[in-house]
This record gives C-alpha cells, structure tokens and sequence, in this order.
C-alpha cells in the first residue's frame, strides 16, 4: 500500500539510520555500501499458544543485519522481549524491548521473541543488506562457523564430544549502542 509506506517513510529512515551507524560501528566505517531493506514487516504476538513468542532462530543467508523495533500498543503486555545468544562459549543476552526501544542484530545471531503472558505485544521487523563483498565473505564464513558449533552443540548435548580447559573469547553486550558495537553482535537502544 503506498499510503502506508508514505506514512512509515519518517520511521524507517531513522531506523536505516540507527542500523548504519550502528553496523559501522561493528565492521568499520563504509562498510555500509548500499543500505537495503530486503523486508520490512510487523509482527503481533498474543498470549495464545503459537502467537505468543517466535523461537530461537536467525535471520536468514542473504540478511546482513536486523533492526527490530518495539512498537506502542493499546493492550500493555507482559513479558516479551528478546533474547539473544552470542560468543564461544555461548552466552545469553535477555533485552526487555519497551515500546520504542530498537535491538540491532547482525548476521547469523541466534534470538527469539521471548512468550508473552498478557496483552499484545507489536514489532516492527527489517532485514537489511549493505552490499558489501567483504561483509558477505564474512557471512559466508560466519555461517559456516555457526553451523559447526551447532553441530559440536550437539555431539556435547549427546555425550559424544567431551572439551576440558578450552580457551575461547567472548563477545559482550552493552545496553547502548557506543558499549556494545565494538564488542557484540547485538545492541539495543533505547
């Protein structure tokens, strides 16, 4: 509907704005080429069985990063938010998400939309692309890098892997985009 577009164009140009920034921040400056918005949706959790939460997953192949905003709503919820899960090891991040607060992934992070247990809770969701070779190389190998830790997950989880005194990095998640964009692939502001 262009009318609606029209309406939305203010919102979704400060939230182009907040994800370049953003992302430059994490992979350097231009490397944001030609900031695309692959898809752009809203989505409506209810406190109902398969309408309450959106489970652990990431964004997809081709998206570079994700904005998702957290909009006003009539029915005040309870619950909700998102979680992320970052790093080797694998660490936990749980961001409440009010309305108006906007959480910025990059590529292949694991989140969810956390159960809801009253109300409606509304967000707006974008995947975006930079048009960066170099970025995309590096999602090539991230993703790659996921699904072998999945799969090493998985071994642990059945007893057929065993890792004793292993040293591994961390990334860490501050609550405002200057904390956490050198260090994390997810922030939130708001």
């Amino acid at each position: 509907d262009p009318a609606l577009l029209e309406l939305c164009q203010p919102l979704l140009a400060q939230c182009n704005a907040a994800f370049t920034a953003w992302y430059e921040q994490l992979h350097g400056a231009g490397s944001v080429k030609d900031l695309v918005r692959l898809q752009s949706f809203i989505t409506r959790y209810r406190p109902f069985p398969n309408e309450n939460s959106l489970l652990r997953h990431i964004d997809g192949a081709h998206v570079d990063g994700s904005a998702i905003l957290a909009l006003p709503t009539d029915s005040p919820f309870t619950g909700g938010g998102v979680t992320v899960w970052e790093g080797t090891p694998e660490v936990t991040y749980k961001y409440p998400m009010d309305p108006g607060d906007l959480c910025l992934l990059d590529n292949y992070v694991w989140h969810q939309g956390n159960p809801i247990t009253a109300g409606e809770r509304w967000s707006l969701v974008i995947f975006y692309a930079v048009s960066n070779k170099t970025a995309q190389t590096s999602n090539t190998q991230r993703l790659l890098q996921t699904m072998k830790r999945a799969a090493l997950d998985k071994q642990k989880e059945q007893g057929e892997l065993e890792v004793e005194g292993a040293v591994t990095a961390t990334a860490t998640a501050g609550e405002e985009v200057e904390a956490s964009a050198n260090a994390s692939e997810s922030g939130v502001i708001g």
